[in-house]
């Protein structure tokens, strides 16, 4: 039979969908006609990404994409925010999401060391690295049904990084930042079943975030990180990345796992 496209009319709400690898995979869905949801910190730059996807598929219902807000790294009031954006997302679970994918990494101003790090700062990661993805989790295993369909269809995708499995010298905390990550899509895929439960691991992607990293190695940074961030040559793209997260919500026999686009830095 004719192969079906499986992202087509579903709701995929991503959240750091307003910038790098995050939009890339919100223009990917609805590059294959979903309906796109984007959540980031503030609203008007949520309104501007929504504008732009729009203008990327002029063809398109507008109605296609949304976005709203929330501050993911507001924990006090993490749980109400995420059912408000729920329950907008969704129009009060009338318009069910079949795919959530989490890209958000918090406003961490750069990453501690063995030397510099303090309690504060080593918590500050997992705001929104790790608890926003167990509140969410929460959000849907106390609303059963009611903003997500419990099958095998939907799926939840998170984001890690090769430096939890090679860290590079200086990494050890944010190395743990993406352990908890890893262990909690395992135990996730297991608890919230049938919804399958992944992360994506980018290696070395030409994102915002990685542009900060680049500038402390120097005016060749850049060409080094190339050489020696893989066996490609190159560094990845976000569209690259979003690809990844495509075929984690189209595998519906996919769980528990981590899916790598590293450029093959883990062979070098």
């Amino acid at each position: 039979m004719a192969h079906e496209n499986r992202l087509t009319n579903r709701h995929v709400l991503i959240f750091g969908g307003t910038s790098g690898i995050g939009f890339a995979t919100a223009s990917m869905a609805l590059s294959n006609a979903a309906n796109v949801t984007i959540s980031g910190s503030r609203q008007p730059k949520v309104d501007d990404k929504v504008t732009l996807l729009r203008s990327f598929y002029p063809s398109l219902p507008s109605d296609k994409v949304a976005g709203f807000a929330l501050d993911l790294s507001d924990t006090v009031n993490l749980e109400k925010g995420l059912i408000d954006v729920f329950e907008k997302a969704t129009n009060g679970g009338e318009k069910k999401v079949d795919h959530i994918v989490f890209t958000a990494t918090g406003d961490i101003n750069g990453k501690p060391t063995v030397e510099t790090v303090d309690p504060a700062t080593v918590f500050d990661g997992f705001k929104v690295r790790w608890l926003a993805p167990v509140i969410i989790a929460k959000v849907l295993a106390t609303n059963p049904g009611k903003y997500m369909p419990v099958s095998h269809k939907s799926s939840v995708t998170v984001t890690g990084g090769t430096n939890t499995v090679k860290p590079m010298p200086g990494w050890s905390i944010a190395a743990a930042w993406g352990g908890a990550t890893d262990g909690l899509v395992r135990g996730m895929a297991v608890d919230m079943k049938p919804i399958r439960w992944n992360q994506v691991e980018p290696g070395a992607v030409q994102t915002e975030l990685l542009q900060g990293y680049l500038e402390m190695l120097g005016p060749d940074g850049l060409e080094k990180m190339k050489r020696e961030g893989g066996v490609t040559g190159e560094l990845g793209q976000p569209e690259d990345l979003a690809e990844a997260y495509g075929w984690l919500m189209r595998d519906w026999f996919v769980t528990g796992k981590t899916a790598s686009s590293d450029g093959g830095r883990l062979l070098v």
